[in-house]
């Protein structure tokens, strides 16, 4: 993924500034796919793993921190 590289040490630096288009684009390059993108709910489905959710705030332009670690533990991005 040398291309998201930047966008992968964004996750890890600096969580407090995650937009819901930063997940989509991560997501997207690691192979989800978006299944459902009504309401608040977006769900990412990739064969073979189970699905990731992402809740679209509502108050703010930034995801929270939860959805955000789940990413980092779904994609083993631990570094």
């Amino acid at each position: 993924m040398k291309g998201n590289e930047k966008l992968v040490r964004k996750f890890f630096t600096d969580k407090r500034h995650i937009t819901i288009d930063d997940c989509d684009q991560l997501l997207t390059a690691y192979g989800y796919e978006l299944h459902k993108g009504g309401g608040s709910h977006r769900t990412y489905h990739k064969k073979g793993v189970h699905p990731v959710t992402v809740i679209t705030p509502k108050k703010s332009k930034y995801v929270i921190s939860p959805y955000i670690n789940a990413i980092i533990r779904d994609l083993r991005l631990e570094e």
